[in-house]
C-alpha cells in the first residue's frame, strides 16, 4: 500500500509525514493542478522530511504541450531538483494531436539518473488512456502513472482504471483526482491498485489554498492501513 499526499509548504509535509502517509507529492500552485515549486522550498521539504519526495516538474497550468522554452526549462528543473535530493520526479508531456509526446518523454528521461518518474494526469487528458497506459509502461525510467481514469462520472473511471492496471505489469497505477474518506474503500475494493493519492481531501475545509488538516491525513491513512 503506497498513500501519497500533496503538499505545498514545509509545515504539510510534516503534518503528512506525521499522518503515516508513505510519500509526498511536492506542488506549488495548487488551484492550478500543480506547478513546479520553488527550489528553496524543495530543498527546505527534502530536509525536513524522512519519507520520499516527488516533486513536480511542470512550468505553469495552460496546457501540457510545451513550447522549446518550456521543454529547456523542464529539462534544467529535472537536473536541479535532482541536485536537492528528491526522491523522484512528476510530469507528463503531451503533442498537438493529444497523444503522448514520446520524443520529447524519451529526452527528458536521460536526464533522471537514479530519481523515480510518475508520469502525472497529463495521461487523462490523451486521446486513450489505455493504449497510452500501455506504451507508458514499456519505459522501465516510469514508476508511476498517476491517473483519474479519465473525466466524467466514478464508475465509467473505474472501469477504465481497472483496464489500465491490467494493461500495466510494471508500472503502479496511482489513482489519484476526486478521492476522498467517504470513497476510497469503494474504490479500494473494486480497483485494488494499492497506490493511492490525496489532494483536497486532506485540507482544512477541501480548500486548495488551506493547510494540510493532520486529522483529515490521518483518518485517510488509518481507513487504508
Amino acid at each position: 500500500m503506497l498513500i501519497e499526499f500533496i503538499a505545498v509548504t514545509v509545515e504539510d509535509a510534516k503534518l503528512i509525514e506525521k499522518s503515516g502517509a508513505d510519500r509526498i507529492e511536492l506542488v506549488s500552485g495548487l488551484t492550478e493542478g500543480g506547478i513546479t515549486p520553488s527550489y528553496g522550498l524543495i530543498e527546505r521539504v527534502v530536509n525536513s522530511v524522512s519519507i520520499p519526495v516527488n516533486v513536480m516538474v511542470r512550468p505553469h497550468g495552460q496546457s501540457f504541450c510545451y513550447t522549446e522554452d518550456d521543454f529547456s526549462i523542464m529539462k534544467n528543473d529535472i537536473r536541479i531538483i535532482q541536485s536537492l535530493g528528491a526522491n523522484g520526479v512528476v510530469f507528463g508531456v503531451l503533442d498537438k494531436k493529444g497523444d503522448v509526446d514520446f520524443p520529447r518523454l524519451e529526452e527528458l528521461l536521460t536526464d533522471i539518473g537514479p530519481m523515480e518518474v510518475t508520469f502525472h494526469r497529463a495521461i487523462d487528458s490523451s486521446n486513450n488512456l489505455i493504449k497510452a497506459a500501455q506504451q507508458l509502461d514499456q519505459y522501465k525510467e516510469i514508476t508511476t502513472i498517476l491517473t483519474s481514469g479519465g473525466f466524467g462520472d466514478w464508475e465509467t473511471r473505474l472501469e477504465i482504471l481497472k483496464k489500465m492496471k491490467e494493461t500495466c505489469t510494471s508500472t503502479d497505477i496511482l489513482i489519484g483526482s476526486g478521492l476522498t474518506k467517504e470513497n476510497i474503500s469503494q474504490v479500494h475494493t473494486q480497483v485494488a491498485t494499492n497506490c493511492y493519492h490525496f489532494g483536497t481531501a486532506i485540507r482544512k475545509n477541501h480548500n486548495t489554498l488551506e493547510s494540510v488538516s493532520l486529522e483529515k491525513a490521518t483518518e485517510i491513512v488509518h481507513t487504508l492501513k
